[in-house]
């Protein structure tokens, strides 16, 4: 029996530790957010990459209006893990000193979905790591009042609006 794409957007972002914060349980919580997330998954499959960039700003501004824009992580890893990702890259130095890349996948893929995908890496490698530590740290100031989320790294991201 197929999944719904509800139940199936709800797997993957739970794979990715959605559910494991207070700050990524909004993500599966609050029905706008959700919602937003069904979107980025409709584009994706439809192979259209400024359509996927729309939806994660779409989610971006849903984010930026409850005051949680770093949760936008989860768009980005929602992208780096998925079909148009390689499971397997082998890289081989050929005799003229050129270097020769192969990439298996799981299944045939087009180049828009690796487009999609090698952006959502791009962006998850570029940011991942210290918005994660803030989906993390702001999980920690709920326990420890006075800890403070460092404001800092706002002006790193990339402003889709």
């Amino acid at each position: 029996m197929a999944t719904s794409i509800y139940a199936f957007v709800k797997q993957k972002l739970m794979r990715h530790g959605a559910h494991k914060s207070h700050d990524g349980r909004i993500i599966l919580e609050n029905s706008r957010v959700f919602l937003a997330f069904v979107r980025l998954e409709r584009t994706v499959r439809m192979n259209d990459f400024q359509a996927v960039q729309s939806a994660v700003g779409f989610i971006e501004n849903c984010l930026f209006s409850l005051g949680k824009r770093h949760l936008v992580v989860f768009a980005y890893m929602y992208l780096k893990f998925s079909d148009g990702t390689p499971n397997y890259v082998k890289q081989a130095q050929m005799e003229d000193g050129s270097v020769h890349i192969s990439s298996k996948y799981h299944r045939p893929v087009t180049a828009e979905e690796r487009l999609i995908a090698d952006w959502g890496r791009h962006m998850c490698n570029w940011l991942g790591r210290d918005l994660l530590r803030l989906v993390y740290l702001s999980n920690h100031e709920r326990h420890h009042k006075n800890a403070d989320i460092p404001s800092t790294f706002e002006a790193s991201l990339p402003d889709h609006r």
